[in-house]
């Protein structure tokens, strides 16, 4: 049966996956012109753009490698516990892109605002807490 808990569990695992595998291996949805480095769009040839492909790369692999485990072989504590890093961290860079991210021209607006990327991430978190409150 397909319910609400399956699908948000579903969503936020396939694209951290997706979305880590992108950056570590360089295949969509990775595009370093999403971001904007010196006031252009990023080509993912400077020694801080690779840096921050692997932060996104290991991050969002890392951080639903625990939640899958601990979905599979866990109890519904280890997986609440997995969680909470997920959700703090897709909440508060949620609040960090609508405040700051269109300001401090982080992101290619010809891509994406930071408005649209805080409400990805507040999407993503509200996906976190309910698999969080219904585990």
């Amino acid at each position: 049966m397909v319910d609400l808990y399956t699908v948000s569990l579903g969503c936020v695992s396939g694209f951290h996956l997706l979305f880590g595998l992108g950056n570590l291996f360089k295949f969509p949805p990775y595009d370093p012109a999403n971001f904007l480095v010196s006031g252009k769009p990023g080509t993912g040839a400077t020694e801080i753009e690779k840096l921050l492909e692997f932060v996104f790369g290991l991050w969002y692999t890392g951080s639903i490698t625990g939640v899958l485990l601990a979905f599979f072989y866990g109890s519904s504590d280890c997986l609440r516990g997995s969680l909470v890093c997920p959700l703090f961290y897709h909440a508060t860079v949620s609040i960090a892109a609508l405040i700051f991210f269109d300001k401090y021209k982080i992101c290619n607006k010809k891509k994406a605002s930071g408005t649209v990327v805080g409400l990805f991430h507040a999407v993503m978190a509200s996906m976190f807490g309910y698999v969080f409150y219904m585990s």
